[in-house]
Parts: C-alpha cells; sequence; structure tokens
C-alpha cells in the first residue's frame, strides 16, 4: 500500500527529470538566460527533494515491512 502512496512522486520526479534532459540536449548551460538558469536550478532542487522524499518513503515502507523487527 505504500508503494501506491509515493506513485505521484516518481512521477512527478520522472517529468521533472525529464524537462531537465529536453533543456540540456537543445542548449548548453552556458547559454542559458538568466531565467532559464534559474529554472533549470529550481528543478535541480526539486529533483532532490523528491529523491529524498521517494527514499524516505523506501526506508519507510522497509521498516514496517518487518525486515529490521529482528534487528531492534
Amino acid at each position: 500500500m505504500a508503494g501506491i502512496a509515493v506513485f505521484p512522486a516518481r512521477i512527478e520526479l520522472l517529468n521533472t527529470l525529464d524537462q531537465q534532459i529536453g533543456v540540456l540536449m537543445t542548449k548548453s548551460f552556458a547559454c542559458f538566460t538568466d531565467d532559464e538558469r534559474s529554472e533549470f536550478k529550481n528543478r535541480q532542487q526539486k529533483i532532490r527533494d523528491l529523491e529524498q522524499q521517494l527514499a524516505f518513503a523506501q526506508a519507510a515502507q522497509l521498516y514496517d515491512s518487518g525486515v529490521f523487527t529482528g534487528i531492534y
């Protein structure tokens, strides 16, 4: 059930990564305007945040599944 809860975050992460790749394929970072550079950096931060959110969700799922119950 926890996998279903993180599905929207995974979709958002993949969409954001796709946007980043698309931008990098069309022009080099050195040619970005100030607005494009700002958008790029905002997407980078969003990617980091989503990756962290998914990592926490995965860790919580492992903990809840009883993987670590023998340890604690």
